[in-house]
């Protein structure tokens, strides 16, 4: 699949969550939005206080201990923030059906739709686009040459390994991953870090 993006601005996001289930909730958020030319602009990295305990597999993949999480705020905090940064632009993620359940489900809590308008999944063109090939996403982002720093998964940076597939799944290069920490760490526990 090589033709190009037509679908307009759009914002690729990641999800590490407290585990799997209907009633888990967003741990972190990772969020790329890209113009209509798949070119970066901006990007936005949260972590939330969820309120339940993160299930152990959930803790082993993303490395966010119970504590970290509960000295952020609730994401009602900052589902206004959210929003605007999505405002307008098409929502797009690796295996979009769970993140768009988790982060959506936040939105539902809350009694507000979704923020954002149209949907891609990278997983799911990928499938389509080199069929019999491993398509989870460090598999897919090797393929374009693209890999983790660490072995756990940060919201923002799989979002980014997201763009990368984006942009190969419509003819484009790699572009720089502007990798940042969390932007609503409390002050002492970025200096910890």
């Amino acid at each position: 699949m090589t033709k190009p993006w037509a679908g307009g601005p759009v914002v690729v996001f990641d999800t590490e969550t407290t585990g799997c289930t209907a009633e888990d909730r967003v741990a972190s958020l990772g969020a790329v939005r890209l113009d209509a030319a798949l070119e970066p602009e901006a990007t936005l990295h949260l972590a939330f206080a969820p309120g339940i305990p993160c299930h152990w597999g959930a803790a082993r993949v993303h490395g966010m201990s119970d504590p970290f999480l509960a000295a952020h705020p609730p994401f009602a905090e900052h589902a206004d923030e959210v929003a605007a940064f999505f405002a307008g632009a098409a929502g797009c993620a690796h295996n979009l059906a769970f993140d768009r359940r988790m982060l959506g489900g936040e939105y539902a809590r809350l009694g507000q739709e979704r923020p954002w308008d149209g949907e891609f999944c990278t997983l799911r063109a990928w499938r389509r686009a080199f069929p019999g090939t491993r398509c989870g996403l460090a598999h897919a982002g090797a393929a374009c040459g693209v890999a983790r720093e660490g072995a756990l998964h940060g919201a923002l940076e799989d979002a980014w390994l997201a763009v990368q597939l984006l942009r190969h799944l419509h003819g484009l290069g790699p572009v720089l991953m502007r990798l940042h920490t969390i932007t609503n760490s409390p002050a002492h526990l970025l200096a910890d870090a």
